[in-house]
C-alpha cells in the first residue's frame, strides 16, 4: 500500500471551532490510510506546536487554508505558512486548497486566484446547514489528494522538504568518504562530523553526495538541508542562510523559528564551508550557533571546513580529511567531463599530474579540453599555467575558478602577513622547504607561519617537509611573488646549500652531504636558475659547477643547470668558469659513458685553462682526457695524457693529483700485465697516500700490489 497523502490544514484559533468540523469529515478517510491530516488542533499547545507545525508544512503534500479576516491578519498563518505554500506551490511541490470560512475579501492575496473549496468560494459558516459545504469540502480534497497519489505512483516530481537540496553532481573517487560520513549521520543518535580539506578539493561535492545517499535518505526523507555559507561572514549571516534553506519566511524571530523548525522532528543538516562565518571574526557567534545545533538529539549535522581547524562547543567525531584523487580516479572525472575519446592519452596523463589530483583543477581543466586538441591544451598550459582553469562568467565562483577558490583561503581572517610570506616563497621551491630550513628561510616566524599554512591547507607536511600542490604553486607564483628580501635570503640558502656540500662527494661528510642535497634537487635548480640571470651570476655559475661530483654519484643529473651556467659564463666573458663548466659537462658526460661527449668538453675547456694560466685544472682536463682513453681500452693514448698530467701537477704541488696520475699508469700497466712497472708505479705512488693521509688510496694502492703477486702466485707475498 502506498504512503498517504499529507494533508496541512492552517487555521487560526478563533476558526478551530470550524476546523474541527472538517476534521471529522475527513476522519473516516484517515482512518482507511488514504490521507494523514495535521493541525495545530491534534497537538499540545505551546513552542513545540509551532516547530512541528513548520516541519509538517514541509513534508505536506496539500495545504488547507481555512481563510477568514482573522486568517488574513494573522502574522503566522498568513505571512508565513501562506506564503511558505506559496513557495512550495511555484516549485511544484504542494497543492494549496482555500477554503473560505467567514466573509472576507482575499482576492487581493498571493492565493487570490486559486480555485477555492466550495465551489464558488461562498464561505462556510454562510450556509444554512454547514454539513453540505463541509462534504464538498471533503470530496474536492479527496480527489486532489488522489491526483497527487497519481502523481507519486507514476512517478512525478519529488516530495516536498528536500526542495532547494542541490543535485550530487559528479562525485568520483570517494566511495569511502561519502559512505563514513552517510553512516555517521544516519545512526539511530545521528552523529557530528567535519569534512576538512583544502581548496578545490571537492568537499561540497561530497557533502550534497551524503544528502543523497538511499540510507540518508531514508532516515531523513524530505528533511535533509544544504546550506551554502560561503557568503556568510558573521553568525547573524549564517542563521539568516540557514532559514533561507530550510525555507522558513523572513520576519521576527528568523533564526529561533529556522531552530524550532529543526528540532521538530529527525533532520540532517549540511554545513558548506563553515569557515566563512567562523573566520569572519564572530568566532564565538558561530560557536554558539553550533551548539544550538548539536544540542538537538535528532538532528545529524555535518560540516565543511576549508583548512584543517575544528570550531568548539561541538563534540566532533573524528574528521574526514579529503586527499587528492590518484591518477585512475582523475582521468575518470576528466573524462566524464572532456570526452572519453582523451582517455589513455599521453598528453593527458601529463596534463593531469600537473594538477597534483585536485578535483576542481580537474574539472576546469577538463571544461577547457572540450572541443580542443590535448597538445594544444598542454601548450597553453605552458603559457597561461594557472589561468587556464577559469570556466566562463565564474570569476567570482569558487566552482568555476580556480583562482576564486583559492583566494578564499588566502584571504581567511587566519591568514598572517608571515604566513602570506612563507606562501609565496614556497612558489618558488618546486620541492617544497624542509622543515629544518624553515626558520631559515624566514627568521622568527618560519614555524608558525607554516603552522598557519598547514591549517588553511594551503601546505601540507609530508615526510619532514612543507609542500604545496602544483596547482597552488602556479597560481601565487603567478599572483603574489616573494619580496626582494625574502627570496634573496631563500636564494643565497640554497646556494649556499650547493657550494659547501656539492663538492663533498668521496670527501668526509660526503654521504651525509649527498643526503642533505639529494631532496632539494629542484629547489637548487631552481634557485641556480634565477641567480644566473642576476647582475651577480659568478657565484651562481660556482655552485652549478659545485654540484657535479654530487650528481655523477647520486644519479640527480637531469635538473644540474649546468648548461645555463656555461651560457651565463660566456655572455659574461668569464674564460675561468667557462672553462669550468665545459670540464664539468665533460665529468658528466663520462659518468653516463658518453666518450665522444666527454671529450669534446674536455678539449673545449683545455685551451681556456692554458689561456688564463690555470695549471691545476689544465693539468686535471689532461688527467681526464687519459680517463676518457682508458675507459676505452685505449691504453696508448691513456698513458700519454697521464704522463702529460704528471709533471703539471709536480709543478704545482699537488701530490693527491700526482698519486692519482701515477696510479693510473700502474692501473695500464697492470691491464697490459706489465707486473714490474705496475708495481714500480704502485710502489712511487704508495708514500704519496700516505703523506695526504687518505687512508682509502692507500689501501687501494697495497691491494693493487697484492693482485699483481697474485696473478705471478706469490702466495706469500
Amino acid at each position: 500500500m502506498s504512503d498517504p497523502v499529507r494533508l496541512f490544514i492552517s487555521a487560526v484559533p478563533k476558526d478551530a471551532a470550524l476546523r474541527d468540523e472538517l476534521d471529522v469529515c475527513l476522519k473516516p478517510h484517515e482512518r482507511g490510510g488514504r490521507i494523514d491530516v495535521w493541525h495545530e488542533g491534534r497537538v499540545g499547545a505551546g513552542e513545540a506546536s509551532a516547530a512541528e507545525a513548520r516541519a509538517r508544512l514541509e513534508a505536506a503534500d496539500i495545504v488547507v487554508l481555512l481563510v477568514s479576516p482573522d486568517f488574513l491578519a494573522s502574522d503566522r498563518h498568513h505571512h508565513e505558512e501562506a506564503a511558505r505554500a506559496l513557495a512550495r506551490s511555484a516549485a511544484g511541490e504542494v497543492v494549496i486548497v482555500p477554503v473560505p470560512v467567514r466573509h472576507c475579501d482575499w482576492s487581493w492575496t498571493g492565493f487570490g486566484r486559486l480555485k477555492p473549496l466550495p465551489a464558488g468560494g461562498r464561505p462556510v459558516n454562510a450556509w444554512p446547514d454547514r454539513d453540505e459545504p463541509w462534504n464538498e469540502v471533503t470530496r474536492g480534497l479527496l480527489e486532489v489528494a488522489d491526483q497527487v497519489a497519481r502523481r507519486r505512483a507514476a512517478g512525478g516530481r519529488p516530495r516536498a522538504g528536500a526542495a532547494g537540496l542541490p543535485d550530487v553532481g559528479r562525485c568520483i573517487g570517494r566511495d569511502a568518504e561519502v559512505e563514513a560520513l552517510a553512516a555517521a549521520v544516519s545512526r539511530d543518535l545521528p552523529g557530528r562530523v567535519l569534512l576538512l580539506g583544502a581548496a578545490g578539493i571537492g568537499k561540497s561535492t561530497v557533502s550534497r553526495a551524503v544528502l543523497h545517499r538511499p540510507e540518508v535518505v531514508a532516515r531523513f526523507g524530505e528533511r535533509r538541508f544544504f546550506v551554502e555559507l560561503d557568503a556568510a561572514p558573521d553568525a547573524a549571516s549564517a542563521a539568516v542562510a540557514l532559514a533561507d534553506a530550510l525555507r522558513v519566511p523572513p520576519g521576527p524571530d528568523l533564526r529561533q523559528r529556522a531552530l524550532s523548525f529543526l528540532a521538530a522532528g529527525p533532520a540532517v543538516l549540511a554545513l558548506d564551508n563553515l569557515e566563512t562565518p567562523w573566520d569572519g571574526g564572530d568566532q564565538a557567534g558561530t560557536e554558539a550557533l553550533l551548539a544550538e545545533l548539536a544540542a538537538m538529539p535528532q538532528l545529524g549535522l555535518m560540516a565543511s571546513v576549508r583548512g584543517a581547524c575544528r570550531p568548539g562547543r561541538v563534540a566532533w567525531s573524528a574528521p574526514v580529511e579529503l586527499r587528492p584523487l590518484g591518477p585512475a580516479e582523475a582521468e575518470e572525472m576528466f573524462c566524464a567531463i572532456a570526452s572519453e575519446e582523451h582517455r589513455g592519452e599521453p598528453a593527458l596523463a601529463e596534463l593531469l599530474s600537473l594538477q597534483e589530483g585536485v578535483p576542481l583543477a580537474i574539472d576546469l581543466l577538463a571544461s577547457a579540453a572540450q572541443g580542443n586538441d590535448l597538445v594544444n591544451l598542454r601548450e597553453e598550459w605552458e603559457l597561461s599555467r594557472a589561468a587556464v582553469l577559469e570556466r566562463g562568467g565564474g570569476a567570482r565562483d569558487r566552482l568555476r575558478s580556480w583562482k576564486a577558490s583559492l583566494e578564499l583561503s588566502i584571504g581567511s581572517r587566519r591568514m598572517t602577513a608571515e604566513a602570506h610570506r612563507l606562501l609565496a616563497v614556497l612558489a618558488v621551491l618546486p620541492d617544497g622547504i624542509a622543515q629544518r630550513d624553515v626558520a631559515a628561510v624566514l627568521p622568527d616566524a618560519g614555524p608558525a607561519a607554516a603552522r598557519v599554512l598547514a591549517q588553511l591547507r594551503l601546505a601540507y607536511f609530508e615526510s619532514g617537509r612543507l609542500k604545496i600542490l602544483s596547482p597552488v604553486r602556479e597560481y601565487v607564483s603567478a599572483a603574489y611573488p616573494p619580496a626582494a628580501e625574502d627570496l634573496g635570503r631563500v636564494m643565497e640558502h640554497y646556494g649556499e646549500l650547493a657550494r659547501a656540500l656539492g663538492s663533498l662527494r668521496g670527501r668526509p661528510g660526503g654521504t651525509e652531504a649527498v643526503a642533505r642535497l639529494a631532496p632539494e634537487t629542484a629547489n637548487l635548480d631552481a634557485m641556480i636558475r634565477r641567480g644566473l640571470t642576476g647582475p651577480v651570476a659568478a657565484r651562481w655559475i660556482d655552485a652549478a659547477a659545485a654540484l657535479t661530483d654530487f650528481a655523477r654519484f647520486s644519479g640527480h643529473t637531469a635538473s644540474l643547470p649546468l648548461g645555463p651556467a656555461l651560457e651565463a659564463a660566456q655572455r659574461a666573458g668569464d674564460r675561468p668558469r667557462e672553462a669550468r663548466c665545459f670540464e664539468r659537462l665533460g665529468h658528466i658526460a663520462l659518468g653516463r659513458s658518453q666518450h665522444d661527449e666527454a671529450t669534446a668538453r674536455y678539449q673545449q675547456a683545455l685551451p681556456l685553462y692554458q689561456k688564463v694560466g690555470d695549471v691545476l685544472s689544465e693539468a686535471n682536463c689532461i688527467r681526464s682526457l687519459g680517463d676518457v682513453a682508458l675507459a676505452r681500452s685505449q691504453h696508448a693514448e691513456a698513458t700519454a695524457r697521464y704522463e702529460q698530467a704528471l709533471p703539471l701537477y709536480q709543478k704545482v704541488g699537488t701530490v693527491l693529483g700526482e698519486a692519482t696520475c701515477i696510479m693510473s699508469l700502474g692501473d695500464i700497466a697492470l691491464r697490459r700485465s706489465q707486473y714490474a712497472e705496475a708495481t714500480a708505479r704502485y710502489e712511487q705512488t704508495l708514500p704519496l697516500y700516505q703523506k695526504l693521509g687518505d687512508v682509502l688510496g692507500e689501501a687501494n694502492c697495497i691491494k693493487s700490489l697484492g693482485d699483481i703477486a697474485l696473478r705471478r702466485s706469490q702466495h706469500a707475498e
